[in-house]
């Protein structure tokens, strides 16, 4: 018997983060001030119509309609730059003054996962799960990112969607990402972009305060396009992602000089064959 593909569109999800900054500066590595900070509000996500495949964040049911409550147009968050060689560790500093935007110190930001961090890293779980009978095949999340730039051509937004170590809702507690190449591999930006990330602050140790080691190579973004397979769901099977969005502070374009960058909506949607 001949089937018909369908599509099942999952989640119409919105994100907005909104930059608001002062001053001057160029730097080595780019970080802003003490005095400026970033906003950002209504990370979401919404199904558009029902479904057989759910979605469900690191500490939410299963449901077609899932909202992270990271701050609102009345109560936005503040973002200050944060950056990671790894994924798991993360790392924030501040620029010395705001005419250099140069930072030779930095410290690790503990807490990242949960609101504790929150004033630095948006990292949170977006997991797909099929609770049809039938087998949901080919399931892919896609989405675009877009930042619209005070200064033509200076982006240091960054959004990951990666897979993560997690294997069943029990594990979603404590989850990160499933490896450093994982995380490398699949961050995106408004587009192509580059930076070296801090791998490290202090003589090795990766949770002392002291100078900060950049990576020696290069992490290039995915360009505007987030597109991740999730294979094949058999009924009740899970796939686990985590999703973060931060500024990159090893981003050239990551200083005072620059700032007022906002993103607009993003949509997320999931479909299978």
């Amino acid at each position: 018997m001949k089937t018909t593909s369908r599509k099942r569109l999952l989640i119409s999800s919105v994100a907005m983060l909104l930059v608001a900054m002062l001053a001057l500066g160029t730097a080595t590595f780019a970080w802003f001030t003490t005095d400026t900070t970033t906003q950002a509000t209504g990370i979401s996500v919404q199904t558009s119509k029902k479904s057989l495949l759910l979605v469900s964040s690191r500490t939410s049911d299963w449901t077609d309609n899932l909202n992270y409550n990271f701050g609102t147009d009345a109560a936005k968050k503040l973002l200050q730059p944060a950056s990671s060689y790894d994924g798991a560790n993360w790392y924030k500093a501040q620029a010395v003054n705001g005419m250099s935007g140069a930072a030779t110190n930095g410290e690790k930001i503990t807490g990242v996962g949960t609101a504790t961090a929150e004033g630095n890293v948006f990292c949170n779980m977006l997991n797909v799960k099929n609770t049809g009978a039938e087998t949901a095949t080919n399931v892919t999340i896609t989405a675009n990112i877009s930042e619209t730039a005070v200064t033509s051509g200076k982006n240091y937004l960054r959004v990951a969607l990666v897979p993560s170590d997690c294997t069943a809702d029990t594990g979603r507690g404590t989850a990160t990402v499933a490896s450093a190449q994982e995380f490398r591999d699949n961050i995106y930006s408004a587009g192509a972009d580059a930076a070296k990330p801090v791998e490290y602050v202090g003589a090795g140790v990766a949770d002392r305060e002291g100078a900060i080691k950049a990576a020696a190579s290069d992490v290039s973004t995915q360009g505007s396009s987030i597109s991740v397979n999730a294979g094949d769901l058999n009924q009740n099977d899970a796939k686990y992602y985590m999703l973060i969005v931060w500024f990159e502070g090893q981003d050239v374009d990551c200083q005072d000089a620059y700032a007022g960058n906002d993103m607009p909506n993003i949509t997320f949607t999931i479909t299978a064959d």
